[in-house]
């Protein structure tokens, strides 16, 4: 395989190539590099006698990658530590392909750095132009400015692997180890893509040997420094002179891991062993600092923001019904509501509005960009309103939605998915009605969650149910009825999706706030009372009490923390910020009340926070 092979490979992002390009670059300081990549994620550990400094090598490593122009790269996290070391000394992440960074000048023309300054960071680096200019000091790298003496190699040979990362399309909820840049024997790499004219693989494995007197430069504009006998190369210099040995073997079995408080500190930066040793190692700190890897949701209760049937009941200025809590709303992974009218120009509506307590709500499709632009990117659709204007005005009103660029949750035996962080998230809907996902029906709603379990890593439940009004502020473990209806057991029916693999549930119907509870890890919402209702709903006394739930969990589903966020309506419907805190002084009773043994805790300020269960 030539130099330009190795280029070739690098710019689509193979981190065995990635990785070949940056050791050569890195061993003048005697320090290796083992690369992963997940998607679009890159991890780069670097490892050295000493901590490698933070601020050099991640504007070297930026630098590098813009040159090699990257595309299939978006974000880059960096990890150093010092050899003997399991936990790296500083780890940091940046995006890459949203700011071009500028090559670090010269050590001639850099002051030297005060012991205190910033660490730098793409936000606070310069924006190159496009075809970054190089330093004139063509015979010193940012690098070598702080370098010891180079410590030549006498090994006439490098031996490097060269492999592609094999890619997972398992749901994140299974814990996945990503895959080193060094193929397994029996298990050829996929969605790898090697150029017809390179060295041929045996044993799935392709290998590659660097004569230490040939390997690429990328200085004029391509990507990393690299040099030999500790001088700079010319890269037309080592293009002539591409005759590099190659080798295609076998890769032996991968070696037991040793413990890495037991490794020398005499570093061989480019052998077999120390990459495969390294890599578990890798692995566990990508796998733990996969930042956090959790979920932030914010999620309210019932909405309608102006009907216009029977008669016209619309705001005069639309734009103003949400400027109250849209700044509430920002900030989350997803933003979630019950969309309780429909989205229809249809004539007809399904009921009989004559008749007392009867009503039928439709907004006009133009209202979609409101909730749009408010915040919301999932609403649920399963309520007792949905086909207030038969079948079609709620094919409608899904259609809104989506066209709008939300998620509609959901038609009856329908999960709808969504992507957040390349992580798999389902939205199952539920009501008390036999045209929707019915929350009377707990074997066919526990189906629904095993097949969601299948294509996603968490699977958040919305249902409707539950009495109405002030009297039914508190949640009881038994059937709730309304006019007649059945409106189900809430509790029964929350902790069973728990029980079958949901990870969170939200509540909305009841019209007023109701208790929290976390049940096995999860957070239960037994309703999230109402958001707005312009001129729809009644805001007498609780009725007025709303909240955005803010919940933060990880990739198990477990709750870890939240917010109510205290919201109240006003006479028309209007929702805006409560400065009284009235739903968190009314939540932090009823959760007490209804779910006392619930292991957290509602502060005065609104946070929910995990306690300790006895």
């Amino acid at each position: 395989m030539d130099a330009q092979n190795i280029v070739s490979l690098a710019k689509q992002g193979d981190p065995g190539a990635i990785a070949v390009l940056l050791n050569q670059a890195l061993r003048i300081r005697n320090m290796t590099a083992q690369v992963v990549r997940n998607d679009n994620r890159l991890h780069i550990l670097l490892e050295a006698d000493r901590i490698p400094d933070r601020q050099a090598y991640i504007a070297y490593i930026q630098d590098g990658l813009t040159r090699l122009n990257v595309r299939s790269i978006h974000s880059v996290r960096v990890y150093a530590r010092q050899i003997g070391q399991k936990v790296p000394a500083w780890d940091e992440a940046f995006e890459f392909g949203k700011a071009t960074i500028s090559p670090l000048s010269s050590p001639s023309e850099a002051p030297e750095k005060p012991a205190s300054k910033p660490v730098a960071t793409p936000e606070s680096l310069p924006i190159a132009t496009d075809k970054p200019q190089i330093s004139p000091n063509h015979s010193i790298t940012p690098v070598e400015a702080s370098a010891q003496t180079p410590r030549q190699s006498n090994n006439p040979e490098i031996v490097v692997s060269l492999a592609t990362i094999g890619q997972s399309d398992r749901p994140l909820k299974e814990r996945v180890i990503p895959q080193p840049a060094i193929a397994q024997i029996d298990q050829p790499p996929t969605r790898k893509r090697v150029p017809s004219n390179t060295s041929r693989a045996i044993g799935h494995t392709l290998k590659i040997v660097l004569p230490t007197l040939g390997i690429l430069s990328l200085v004029l504009g391509t990507g990393w420094d690299f040099f030999r006998n500790g001088e700079k190369f010319h890269p037309t210099v080592l293009l002539s002179t591409a005759a590099e040995t190659l080798a295609t073997v076998k890769l032996p079995d991968p070696p037991k891991f040793p413990s890495f408080a037991t490794r020398s500190n005499s570093l061989q930066p480019l052998q077999t062993d120390n990459i495969l040793s390294n890599f578990q190692q890798l692995s566990e700190i990508v796998e733990s600092s996969i930042p956090n890897r959790t979920i932030t949701l914010k999620a309210v209760g019932d909405i309608i923001p102006g009907v216009d049937f029977p008669t016209n009941k619309l705001p005069p200025q639309p734009e103003q019904l949400f400027q109250g809590v849209t700044p509430y709303l920002q900030g989350a992974d997803l933003v979630f509501g019950n969309f309780e009218s429909t989205l229809t120009n249809h004539p007809y509506s399904a009921k009989d509005v004559r008749r007392p307590n009867i009503f039928a709500f439709r907004t006009p499709p133009s209202y979609t960009r409101l909730l749009k632009e408010a915040g919301f990117n999932v609403l649920s659709v399963a309520n007792n309103h949905s086909l207030d204007f038969t079948d079609q005005g709620f094919e409608d009103t899904i259609k809104n939605i989506e066209a709008a660029g939300m998620l509609a949750a959901s038609r009856k035996g329908e999960i709808a998915y969504t992507t957040v962080n390349d992580i798999p998230i389902a939205f199952i809907g539920f009501s008390t009605y036999s045209y929707h996902n019915s929350i009377l029906d707990l074997e066919a709603a526990k189906a629904l969650v095993a097949e969601a379990q299948k294509n996603a890593t968490l699977v958040v439940i919305s249902f409707h149910g539950g009495a109405e009004g002030t009297g039914a502020l508190h949640v009881k473990n038994r059937t709730e009825t309304f006019f007649g209806e059945n409106r189900g057991n809430l509790v029964e029916f929350s902790r069973a999706m728990i029980d079958a693999g949901a990870d969170l549930v939200l509540g909305h119907g009841p019209h007023v706030p109701r208790a929290l509870e976390v049940y096995n890890g999860k957070l239960i919402a037994y309703s999230l009372g109402n958001f707005m209702g312009y001129r729809s709903f009644s805001t007498v006394a609780e009725l007025g009490y709303s909240l955005i739930l803010e919940a933060e969990i990880d990739l198990e589903g477990n709750f870890i923390e939240g917010q109510i966020i205290p919201i109240h309506l006003d006479s028309q419907g209007i929702p805006s910020y409560d400065s009284q805190n009235r739903t968190v002084k009314l939540m932090q009773k009823l959760t007490q009340s209804d779910f006392s043994e619930t292991p957290l805790s509602i502060e005065s300020d609104g946070k929910i926070v995990k306690v300790n269960s006895q």
